[in-house]
Order: C-alpha cells, then sequence, then structure tokens
C-alpha cells in the first residue's frame, strides 16, 4: 500500500519543518539500522529526532521516536563533523520537485551566516541525501555517481551540484489530475498562493485505520474514510513507522530491529566493563611508584636513629605487601580486559552485519550472536544440534577461471575464508573496520598488478561499513595466512603479510549493476 507525494505535499512540509526546527542546534547525525538518515535537534521544544528514509518505497521527511543509531564511516561521518553544533537557518523546496534543502549553519554576531545545505531528493527508486558548501560543491553524498554511470549528471565529491532534470509532467501532480481533470491547473494555482496558510490536510485511510492517501485538497479516493489532519509530517512519520511490506517482511523488520537492539545492549554492556577495567589498572599503575618508596626507605634505612628502624621498616613490608597484592589484581584483569576488547569487537561487527545483511540470512547473524554471547554450556548443548544448511557466498566470474567470492554474513564470511579458500587465494578486507571477506580464487597464478586486484578491492570496499565513502583502505594476503580469532564471532580472524590497496565503492557498484544488467546466456 503505496502513498503517493508530490511537490506541493513536499513544500507543505517544508514550511512545518521550518516553524518547528529554525534556529534548533543539530546535535548528531547518524544512520540508524534500517538505512533513515537520522539528525538531532535541540531546541526550545526540546530534543527532536529528524529521519529521512531516502530509500523507501515513498521516501519522506519525519519526525520519529527514538531510535537505535549507528556512527559510521564516509557520509555520516562528514555529516556529524560539519553539522553537529550548527542551527537550522531555513528549510526549503523546489517547485515541481520533490527535493527539500536544510540550511545549516552559525550566524556571527554581525549576522553573517556560515553555512552547509543538507539536501533530501526524496525520489521514489532515486532517493539521495548530499551536504553541500556554501559554493554549492558537493562536500559528500549518501550515492555517489559520476557521469560514465548516469549521463545525466553527477553527484561526487567536489563536483558543482546539480538538482534532478525537472520532468514537466510533474507540474501537475497525478492525484490531482485524476480527481480535476481539465481543472487540475487552476487547483494546483490555488494550492500553491494559499499552501503558507497551514490549512489541515484531506486525509483517506481505509477502514481499518491504514493510510492511503492525503493532500491540500480534496480527492477522489474509493472506498476510502475522509478525515481532516493538520500536519503532513505526522503522517509521513506514520509511514515510516509502518512496515512496508505484508507478511514476512514486517516479521524480518521487527526481527532485525530486535537484533540490533539486543547487540547494542550487549555493547554497552561490556563497554561499561571495560572502563571500569581501565579505570583499575589505571591505580594499579601506580604500583611501581609504592615498590620504590620501600626501596628508599630501605636504602637510607642506615642513616635513621636506632629506635625509629623498626617502625620503618614496617612501613615498607606495608608498601611492598601492597605492590604485590596490586601486581596480582593486574594478573587477573588484564586477560578479563583482553576477553572483553574481543566481545566488544565482535559485538561492533555483528551490529553492522545485522544491519546490512539480506532478510533470508538475518538468522545467521542471530545464530552467530547466540554462539558469541551465550554461556559455555549453552553453547555446547547448540552445537550438539543438527547443523544449519550453508548458504553460499556471492560469485563474481570475471573471465575463465577466475571469479570472486564475497561473504553475505558473518558465517558465510568463516565459511568463505576457511573451508571454500584454497590456501594461496588472496583474500581481501577493508582496513580496521567491519566488512565482508572478499576472495579472488584463480585456477593459475595470476600477477598482483592484474586489474582483478582492484576489481576484488572494490568490492571489499562496497561491501564494508565504509560503503557510503569514495575511497577505502583495503589489505589483502594469501589465505594461508589468515587466522580466527579464539572466542570471537565468526568472522573475526588475524592475518599476517598484508598488502595495501584502494578500494573504491562506486566502480564495484558499476560493475555489479552492469553484470546484472547483462543477459543471461542458458548453459547447455
Amino acid at each position: 500500500m503505496r502513498v503517493f507525494t508530490d511537490w506541493l505535499l513536499l513544500r507543505r512540509c517544508a514550511l512545518e519543518l521550518l516553524g518547528a526546527l529554525r534556529g534548533a542546534r543539530c546535535s548528531a547525525a547518524a544512520a540508524s539500522f534500517d538505512q533513515r538518515l537520522v539528525l538531532r535537534f535541540e531546541g526550545a521544544g526540546g530534543a527532536r529526532l529528524l529521519a529521512a528514509a531516502c530509500f523507501d518505497p515513498t521516501p519522506t521527511v519525519a519526525f520519529v521516536p527514538d531510535l537505535p543509531l549507528e556512527e559510521q564511516p564516509g557520509f555520516g561521518r562528514v555529516l556529524r563533523d560539519r553539522l553537529i553544533g550548527t542551527r537550522v537557518l531555513e528549510v526549503s523546496s523546489r517547485r515541481n520537485d520533490r527535493l527539500l534543502r536544510l540550511r545549516m549553519g552559525t550566524r556571527s554576531r554581525f549576522g553573517v551566516a556560515r553555512y552547509h545545505d543538507l539536501v533530501l531528493e526524496l525520489v521514489p527508486r532515486f532517493g539521495n541525501a548530499l551536504l553541500l558548501n556554501e559554493e554549492g560543491r558537493i562536500v559528500a553524498a549518501l550515492q555517489s555517481f559520476d557521469a560514465t554511470a548516469n549521463a545525466r549528471r553527477t553527484t561526487i565529491e567536489g563536483a558543482p551540484y546539480e538538482p534532478p532534470p525537472l520532468d514537466e509532467r510533474l507540474r501537475i501532480p497525478r492525484t490531482i489530475a485524476r480527481a480535476y481533470g481539465e481543472e487540475a491547473q487552476r487547483i494546483v494555482t490555488e494550492i500553491e498562493s494559499s499552501i503558507e496558510k497551514l490549512g489541515d490536510l484531506y486525509v483517506y485511510r481505509d477502514i481499518e485505520g491504514r493510510l492511503l492517501q492525503a493532500h491540500l485538497v480534496p480527492l477522489a479516493v474509493p472506498d476510502a474514510i475522509e478525515s481532516r489532519e493538520p500536519s503532513i509530517l505526522a503522517l509521513f512519520a506514520e509511514m515510516q513507522a509502518r512496515p512496508h511490506a505484508k507478511g514476512s517482511s514486517q516479521s524480518v523488520a521487527t526481527r532485525r530491529e530486535r537484533l540490533v537492539a539486543r547487540i547494542a545492549r550487549r555493547l554497552a554492556a561490556d563497554e561499561r566493563d571495560a572502563a571500569q577495567i581501565l579505570g583499575g589498572l589505571r591505580e594499579i599503575g601506580e604500583r611501581d611508584s609504592l615498590r620504590a618508596a620501600g626501596e628508599a626507605i630501605y636504602a637510607r634505612l642506615h642513616e635513621e636513629p636506632f629506635a625509629a628502624r623498626d617502625a620503618l621498616k614496617e612501613e615498607a613490608r606495608g608498601l611492598f605487601e601492597r605492590y604485590r597484592t596490586l601486581g596480582l589484581r593486574a594478573e587477573r584483569l588484564e586477560p578479563a580486559l583482553a576477553r572483553l576488547h574481543a566481545r566488544i569487537e565482535s559485538a561492533r561487527l555483528l551490529q553492522w552485519e545485522a544491519s546490512r545483511v539480506e532478510p533470508e540470512l538475518l538468522a545467521e547473524v542471530q545464530r552467530s550472536f547466540d554462539t558469541a554471547f551465550e554461556p559455555r554450556t549453552d553453547r555446547t548443548r547448540t552445537r550438539a544440534t543438527k547443523a544449519p544448511k550453508r548458504s553460499a557466498p556471492r560469485e563474481l566470474r570475471l573471465r575463465p577461471g577466475l571469479r570472486i567470492l564475497i561473504g553475505r554474513s558473518p558465517e558465510q564470511n568463516a565459511d568463505l575464508t576457511f573451508r571454500i579458500a584454497r590456501p594461496d587465494d588472496r583474500w581481501f578486507h577493508a582496513k580496521n573496520i567491519p566488512g565482508a571477506h572478499v576472495v579472488l580464487q584463480c585456477d593459475t597464478e595470476i600477477e598482483e598488478d592484474d586489474e582483478a586486484f582492484g576489481v576484488a578491492a572494490d568490492c571489499a570496499a562496497l561491501f564494508s561499513h565504509a560503503s557510503a565513502s569514495a575511497r577505502v583502505d583495503i589489505e589483502f594476503t594469501r589465505r594461508k595466512y589468515v587466522r580466527k580469532q579464539r572466542d570471537g564471532a565468526p568472522g573475526l580472524v588475524f592475518y599476517t603479510n598484508a598488502r595495501a590497496l584502494i578500494g573504491m565503492p562506486e566502480r564495484a557498484r558499476a560493475l555489479l549493476a552492469a553484470m546484472e544488467a547483462e543477459p543471461r546466456t542458458p548453459s547447455n
């Protein structure tokens, strides 16, 4: 069930946003588990979360309840660095287009503004978000592409921003054209001239209360119940809150959200424990001064009066005893801290995996979390059950005898690296961030300047936590130099003898799109 939006509704949305956010300060910018872009604003009305669902079937922007946010590199990090601390100066829309522009910045005491523009292109199937500087150049984009991938325009870092080409067919929205026929142009002109009055909207729902359509004028919606409601933002929030598909999709969305929240709680608890242990270790770090003080007492003991020596010896013994006790504590705390750091790394990996895997692989992430974090006795019992069926990694065939294999979940990463890959296959991974295991498998030895190495690096960049970045640091080695991390989540590894490459996610994205578009030749 899809609600259609148009440029008139987006203009109404911009007016409501301006009224709610003018002067509000941005205090956070991140992404939620379901790929919504979220900004937190602090203003006279308290804190509010504004979520832009650029990739929904009907892209919208709305105020939403609290969401588990995920700090991401790339676009999310740029937003955080550039927008936190700025205030909303303007909110505008583009005539005949589904585009919102939030101007955010600061004003000097003389009224001179320094700003960035956050542009939200809320177009079905082609949604995007871009951050622009004062010169109108692109600082970062949620999705970047150049003219070779899209001949109409370029959205790459440093390029001047070009809005999407206007489609004259959108000048009169389809819902108004259907309802008013030849009078549609007059109705559009009347709406545009009176839109700033912010009158109630005409809202249409089915008998179960589900939103069917809404607009600024009455529409012809068969079998619908009509009502008047004051806010398009509230309707957009309702659209973002509901599942986008029926049946099993709703279950998947709910399970994904619950799993991400569960991992986040485990991660927060382990981070608190690690902070407490670090505090204890800082205290233990002072133990050498206790030993030095005790040794200093004995060094000058012969200079002290004979009657005072027993008391000084007792003081020195107390210092040495404290030194020994802290040493024993360190022997317990340091391994505990190492285990916590391993758990934290596992939780961060699984949190990213849970937010990105395909619906059919969500159960694998759940299983990986249970394996890594459940009690040992329960883990033993789990292993005794029937092993789940293995799912296949993503495969790209570059030429005969040469293929790239990409893990799509933690279990697939482990299976690909330690069962499918051969000892001398090349193994690729994004440096120091969560990402898929990528294996370049060739039936014969190839040179490392082969273009296939660059393709594999691009794939490792695309299927990593930094997929929104233009360039990603990638490391590769032979599979035989990769080892499992003990007690870590599936897919966590150590590796040696690594070499560096730069991966470009957009090149891999274009390659995958081209390969999917190629006609498939039936095999004999």
